[in-house]
């Protein structure tokens, strides 16, 4: 068979084997508690032989694994989170002709309503990549998470650096998600939360040790990534780091997320290298760094740092 066919079969596979975990309650069932495929058949009313080779099909796509006593649980929780937006991909046909997201991540359409529900469990996606970042920046008091989402850069970070209070700002329909990933951590004491748009709230100058933006840029064009990199660097106290977590083009991975950045933003784009740079150092920061991790969806660090001339509010 060539290749072609039989990615093409794989991915075909893979979603509707998951897709068919989710309706019969599969995935629900183990995600409370591991279960075989002869107790799965019979709580879920399903042919012992179908439940199992479902099954196997998930675990070889790494949704699932099987426990040495022969039964099985998702890889990660609240996995079935994720079937609702299988069905984005049925209109990326007309958002080819057209132009026109399924919805629009930066808005406030009502499509959005699926972002807030199946947040939690895309944080959980990055994995060990968030572990990683965390070791490029450098430790600091006073953070702004820049379009927080379910904080799992900046949990990771008050995790390591317990001297680290963070401010998480995101839309106001976002921010539950925030407190309630934020209260799992047990880390709510370390959290101030600012409701609005990432490009548009009001910040306190000179106030940040660090500031995170993870997977932000991306959502917007190369003129509104540099317009927020630009009006984030004055909240930057002095000798503040500004950090840039993100997937850059031509990295593994990149070309599958710019065609779902397609489907859900207005202008949303897989950048190059260049434009970070030129962004970092067009709003005055130096000491730029790039630090490429090696994760399957390859995301990179880039720092740059304001000057330490700048006067800051809190040293006068």
């Amino acid at each position: 068979m060539s290749t072609p066919y039989l990615n093409l079969t794989d991915a075909a596979g893979k979603v509707a084997a998951f897709s068919t975990a989710v309706r019969l309650g599969l995935l629900d069932r183990i995600d409370r508690e591991p279960a075989d495929p002869a107790e799965l058949a019979r709580t879920c009313g399903a042919t012992e032989r179908g439940v199992r080779v479902v099954l196997a099909a998930l675990a070889e796509g790494g949704f699932v694994e099987q426990l040495p006593d022969g039964r099985y649980r998702p890889v990660l929780t609240g996995l079935a989170a994720l079937h609702p937006l299988i069905p984005l991909w049925d209109h990326l046909p007309d958002a080819v002709r057209t132009g026109i997201p399924v919805y629009d991540a930066n808005s406030a359409s009502p499509g959005n309503a699926i972002y807030p529900r199946t947040m939690a469990f895309l944080a959980g996606l990055w994995g060990d990549a968030v572990d990683q970042a965390i070791t490029t920046l450098p430790a600091a008091t006073r953070i702004l998470d820049v379009g927080a989402g379910s904080e799992p850069w900046t949990i990771s970070y008050c995790q390591r650096y317990p001297e680290s209070h963070v401010t998480a700002l995101d839309l106001p329909e976002i921010l539950p998600s925030t407190r309630r990933a934020i209260t799992r951590a047990g880390l709510t004491d370390r959290y101030t939360f600012l409701a609005g748009d990432v490009l548009t709230t009001p910040l306190e100058p000179c106030t940040y040790d660090l500031i995170v933006v993870a997977q932000v840029c991306s959502l917007f064009d190369r003129s509104n990534g540099s317009a927020l990199i630009k009006r984030l660097t004055p909240a930057l106290a002095a000798g503040g780091v500004l950090a840039i977590i993100d997937t850059l083009a031509g990295s593994p991975g990149s070309a599958m997320q710019e065609l779902s950045l397609y489907l859900r933003t207005q202008a949303g784009a897989v950048h190059q290298p260049d434009a970070y740079h030129g962004w970092l150092a067009d709003a005055g920061l130096t000491e730029i760094t790039s630090t490429d991790l090696p994760t399957k969806l390859a995301i990179t660090v880039l720092t740059g740092r304001k000057s330490q001339q700048v006067a800051s509010v809190h040293d006068r």
